[in-house]
């Protein structure tokens, strides 16, 4: 007859989670990731996860999530810090902040565009309005059920991205999650996926 298990206690299960994240801190090399604004994760870090090499690592330069509030200001932010070039690809776009700073980046003199939801027009007609004025460069992507990404590719080099729309509802009503990271390979790689919608896109 065969012996039947004893039950996992609190001081076994205990122990077993200890020895698991010891396990996880040798894989790390010690390290810990941090996620903190502006903080990328230590190199050891990220080699010891399979990051690509360093002529095509990717920095995170923030990571931010709703609630609480205080997102839109870093895309804010990484925005005014564009030398050259603003890529915009958004489903919802009616946060003001956000759409002030397409328009600075326009006004200094930047390569800046565009490209929104087709059937979302009617709910961002305010943005809409506001880039017709300034003569920022816009189109409408009515190729897709939805055009549902939300991206901004700046100088081809840092990437915004994540569930965040650039809306108010996003910014003080939804739990949505911001990426702003840097790497050359991997804003490419977002930027060519734009100029596919961009060229199908109406004007």
């Amino acid at each position: 007859m065969r012996a039947m298990r004893k039950p996992l206690t609190p001081w076994i299960l205990a122990t077993l989670l200890l020895t698991a994240l010891g396990g996880l801190s040798a894989l790390l090399g010690g390290q810990t990731l941090s996620l903190a604004a502006g903080r990328p994760p230590p190199a050891a870090a990220a080699n010891a996860l399979g990051q690509a090499p360093a002529a095509d690592a990717v920095q995170v330069l923030y990571v931010g999530f709703t609630p609480p509030q205080g997102v839109a200001q870093n895309i804010v932010k990484a925005i005014d810090q564009a030398q050259s070039e603003v890529l915009v690809q958004a489903y919802g776009f009616t946060h003001n902040a956000i759409a002030q700073a397409v328009v600075r980046a326009h006004r200094r003199g930047l390569t800046v565009h565009v490209l929104l939801d087709q059937k979302s027009e009617s709910t961002n007609r305010y943005v809409i309005g506001l880039f017709q004025e300034a003569g920022v460069s816009m189109r409408m992507d009515g190729a897709h059920a939805i055009a549902h990404n939300k991206v901004i590719v700046i100088d081809a080099q840092v990437l915004v991205t994540g569930s965040f729309n650039f809306t108010n509802s996003a910014e003080t009503r939804n739990a949505e999650n911001v990426l702003i990271l840097r790497g050359e390979a991997l804003a490419k790689t977002y930027r060519d996926n734009w100029q596919q919608h961009w060229a199908h896109a109406r004007l």
